[in-house]
């Protein structure tokens, strides 16, 4: 049959431009996705007026230290505190709280020996250097200053001022060990390290699942103090809980004297450090439920001439057993 060349031309003008059409369509939609967007929750602590937390916090931790001749001493402590932190005042994302260690249950293992102390039970603290380190803050209140960051600005009371300043003005009278322990226990950064949760790991900012963060982090270990920086990484949210999971080194203060279990004299540091790996849980609301730490340390002291390693494992705990208005 004979076709015009004209038809010939239209039909396979129409093929052309239908396998071209297909092609075009397909690119345009391709390009139109876009991706998802990322969701970012605010990880920040809130306290709020009128409100308080009671805690209890939980120290367990074995020791063993080497001497230069090879000999061993080992030692476990375990202890109990319960913590009450009330907000007087929150203006302006900054926070006063007031911290005050109501109890204590202390235990000290060593061989055969145990030396215990409760202080609902017993009358008066035991003559024993390492519990000072616990008592030392009992029933004496303090405030903590808190930035819209989680930083504490600033450390104060009044009773905690007082007995600073008895033991300064009577050193003299004092054993050095002595007044250095108590010190110590009246010190920022012990008065920090049991009142203030959050460590500085929750950023006060909004952040997605999977990132991380840089900040700085203080801990006390079997009275050394191990500060630095640590990255936090916020790990899940689930039932109104953010989980936010700290794994990082810090080294250990070196110009901080130490009373070291049966050494008569203060321990000069020489290294050290302390393996962390916390986890940390935020409610929607800012309240910190609670933070678990796991802690794996190590030092160098010496005292005269004698060079020694102490080997660390603590685990610490702050977990919130009630909320109330005061």
């Amino acid at each position: 049959m004979f076709v015009p060349r004209m038809m010939l031309c239209g039909a396979v003008i129409v093929v052309c431009i239908g396998l071209m059409v297909t092609p075009t369509a397909t690119a345009q939609k391709t390009s139109s996705a876009a991706p998802p967007p990322v969701k970012e929750f605010r990880l920040q602590a809130s306290y709020r007026s009128g409100i308080a937390q009671s805690y209890e916090v939980t120290e367990k931790t074995s020791v063993q230290r080497v001497h230069s001749d090879s000999s061993v001493r080992s030692y476990q402590r375990e202890v109990l505190t319960y913590v009450t932190v009330r907000c007087v005042e929150s203006m302006d994302n900054v926070s006063r709280v007031v911290v005050t260690a109501d109890s204590v249950v202390y235990k000290f293992v060593t061989g055969p020996s145990v030396i215990d102390y409760d202080s609902q039970r017993d009358l008066a603290p035991k003559a024993f250097p390492d519990l000072n380190n616990y008592v030392g803050v009992l029933n004496r209140s303090y405030e903590l200053t808190y930035s819209p960051y989680g930083e504490v600005t600033k450390v104060a009371g009044d009773q905690i001022d007082f007995w600073r300043e008895y033991i300064q003005t009577n050193v003299g009278d004092l054993d050095t060990l002595i007044s250095t322990i108590w010190l110590q226990s009246l010190s920022d950064e012990n008065l920090m390290h049991l009142g203030d949760v959050q460590k500085q790991i929750v950023p006060g900012t909004k952040k997605a699942f999977d990132s991380s963060w840089i900040h700085n982090m203080r801990l006390r270990v079997d009275g050394v103090v191990y500060e630095g920086k640590a990255r936090s990484t916020f790990k899940s949210y689930d039932g109104g809980v953010f989980t936010i999971a700290t794994s990082d080194t810090l080294p250990a203060r070196t110009r901080w004297p130490l009373h070291v279990f049966e050494i008569p004299d203060l321990v000069q540091m020489q290294e050290g450090n302390a393996v962390v790996n916390a986890t940390l849980q935020l409610s929607t609301s800012g309240t910190l439920n609670a933070l678990d730490a796991t802690i794996a340390a190590v030092f160098r002291g010496q005292v005269g001439k004698e060079i020694f390693t102490q080997n660390i494992n603590s685990t610490q705990s702050w977990k919130l057993v009630r909320q109330y208005q005061w």
